[in-house]
């Protein structure tokens, strides 16, 4: 009892996502009746890396506009101007977005009742597969550890796969987020990943010379 607990939301950072980012192209009444909407997740990791870019360089986090990648067995990109979520990957649940450990990402919506047809399966159990058989590991039929796939990146096509398809859909949404925000002052990497996977930075990074972006491979 005398242990102080606080609630966390991380959904709270992205509050903030103004309609148009928000909204889902479906029926209004329905998404007014099950109060569908894109939440976002990864909140909290997203909220810490602007405070932390604005610390570091000793400016308001109301002054930043950043596009922050959090890149691990689950991932997300996040589109912040003047210090707000405005748009994010993930939506009304976390499947939505980038590539991940397990989760498949985005894909057509359309996949979820041709495989129940074509599995003889409900669609609860494709959306277990879209969130614990997909992704990296589905790609790979290794694993979902980005680390064993880099391990073997040079000869074993489809870990090589997994590791183009994961940083395609980063860069994909990196372009994206430059072009809503009309700029950025920086890139933000985060994560297991975004960390300490030098191979994934790059490749998302390579061809964005065109918006500023370059890489000091020294440093």
């Amino acid at each position: 009892k005398a242990l102080p607990m606080a609630a966390v939301f991380d959904t709270a950072f992205h509050h903030t996502l103004p309609e148009t980012a928000a909204t889902y192209a479906i029926p209004a009444e329905l998404a007014k009746k099950h109060r569908i909407r894109r939440y976002g997740f990864h909140g909290m990791a997203h909220q810490y890396s602007l405070l932390r870019y604005a610390e570091l360089n000793g400016v308001s986090p109301a002054q930043v506009n950043l596009v922050t990648l959090h890149l691990g067995n689950g991932s997300s990109a996040c589109a912040i101007r003047g210090g707000r979520s405005v748009d994010t990957s993930m939506g009304f649940t976390p499947l939505e977005g980038l590539v991940m450990g397990t989760r498949s990402g985005d894909l057509d919506p359309a996949l979820v009742t041709y495989l129940a047809r074509k599995e003889n399966v409900g669609a609860e159990e494709v959306e277990r597969w879209l969130n614990e058989r997909s992704g990296l590991r589905g790609l790979s039929g290794l694993s979902s550890d980005m680390r064993d796939l880099i391990a073997v990146y040079e000869n074993n096509p489809q870990a090589r796969l997994a590791v183009e398809v994961f940083c395609y859909r980063a860069r994909k949404y990196l372009g994206a987020y430059l072009a809503a925000l009309g700029g950025a002052d920086a890139i933000v990497f985060s994560g297991g990943i975004g960390e300490n996977a030098p191979l994934v930075r790059e490749k998302i990074c390579e061809r964005m010379e065109w918006c500023g972006l370059s890489l000091d491979k020294n440093k």
